[in-house]
């Protein structure tokens, strides 16, 4: 099949409104391995727009040689709500306006106990047949979701293009950062290839957060099925969240740069066929997610940091300071941020006011951290 755009249209929220998803495909439909790319759920995280624009065109060269072995799905602008949301010119992207509100990447649909009370007595000792019976079963739930409002129409549209993909890949950014991923533990050693290319040398690694997001979403049937079944249902998707640096690392080489990468990577998958890169692993680190510190402002004003990303760190040092502008006396309006982590600073928000008690850094550390909540890993 040629390369072809779809357009899904969202239940209208409002009168005289209507919004889109588009999805570029690449290759056969049911062509294996397949991938699926998604950027911007959170609408306020812009790199991967530019980065997804300009794989596009690198697969469109591919395409039209007759490279593309498997299925590419591309969603280059996932949330159109989001985007909406323009409050004077400032888009908050991150969390929901309408239907009660919250972060547009955690509490998607959970489909794992349907799934497997259908799969009850079916499951057979070929690994690959019971691949595509959990598929069927996985498609037949999504199709019974409701879309009775425009974000379960986006919810549900956005898992019916992924959900059967070997692999996904979900794009953000950060405040400001170097360029990182979230991964889950079990795909550690498959996705280190990925984020060697990418230049990443910090993963933050976890079983699961409780978030419910997307890209968790996309594997919590497989990992429900697994408990029961093991090695009789291999692995049917595996994901990740690449968290492409800063809110501001936007232009036409970060694009490219990343863009090739990628493109690599489908080489390396034998998604795209060409001569696969080597690549040298040896600088990616996970970090255990529960090991992660959560600096957290002292007071509400003015940070100053005299740490820069990517410096390594010591628990008990002194990152920077905030600054309470509301001080008497000026001599004593300094109060440090302090390290509890051995490890990377890696990741801090970009604006310099900060209200008290804000996580604003995060420290990628080796050590689980008593104050870090299984389960509750995430905290917005």
């Amino acid at each position: 099949m040629p390369y072809q755009i779809y357009s899904h249209t969202l239940p209208s929220a409002t009168l005289g409104t209507q919004r889109i998803l588009k999805a570029h495909h690449f290759g056969e439909q049911g062509a294996r391995p397949k991938v699926y790319l998604q950027a911007g759920l959170h609408a306020d995280e812009w790199p991967g727009f530019l980065v997804l624009n300009s794989l596009i065109k690198l697969l469109k060269e591919a395409d039209d040689k007759g490279l593309i072995k498997g299925e590419i799905i591309i969603v280059p602008v996932a949330n159109p709500i989001g985007l909406a949301q323009n409050f004077h010119g400032y888009i908050p992207g991150r969390f929901a306006f309408s239907d009660g509100g919250g972060n547009f990447n955690r509490n998607w649909p959970q489909l794992g106990e349907k799934v497997k009370k259908r799969l009850k007595g079916e499951v057979t000792g070929d690994a690959q047949e019971n691949i595509g019976l959990v598929r069927s079963y996985i498609a037949q739930e999504l199709a019974a979701l409701p879309e009775n409002t425009e974000l379960q129409g986006m919810k549900k549209t956005l898992l019916a293009l992924s959900m059967d993909a070997d692999e996904v890949l979900d794009l953000h950014c950060s405040g400001e950062a170097s360029m990182h991923a979230y991964v889950a533990q079990e795909f550690e050693d498959y996705f280190k290839p990925l984020l060697a290319l990418l230049g990443a040398k910090v993963g933050l690694s976890e079983l699961e957060t409780g978030a419910a997001s997307f890209d968790e979403t996309n594997v919590s049937v497989w990992r429900t099925l697994k408990s029961d079944y093991a090695h009789l249902i291999p692995w049917g998707s595996r994901s990740l969240t690449l968290e492409l640096r800063g809110e501001n690392d936007i232009s036409d080489d970060y694009a490219n740069q990343d863009a090739n990468a990628l493109f690599d990577y489908l080489v390396l998958r034998g998604v795209v066929l060409g001569n696969a890169p080597e690549v040298d692993d040896s600088e990616v680190v996970y970090y255990p997610l529960d090991a992660m510190d959560l600096v957290k402002a002292p007071s509400a004003g003015i940070v100053c940091y005299s740490k820069n990303i990517g410096d390594p760190v010591e628990a008990g040092e002194v990152i920077g300071e905030v600054v309470d502008l509301m001080e008497d006396d000026v001599t004593a309006s300094r109060y440090p941020l302090i390290a509890r982590a051995n490890g990377v600073f890696f990741a801090r928000v970009q604006r310099r006011l900060v209200a008290r008690g804000e996580s604003i850094a995060k420290i990628a550390g080796r050590e689980h951290l008593a104050f870090r909540e299984i389960g509750n890993l995430f905290e917005d």
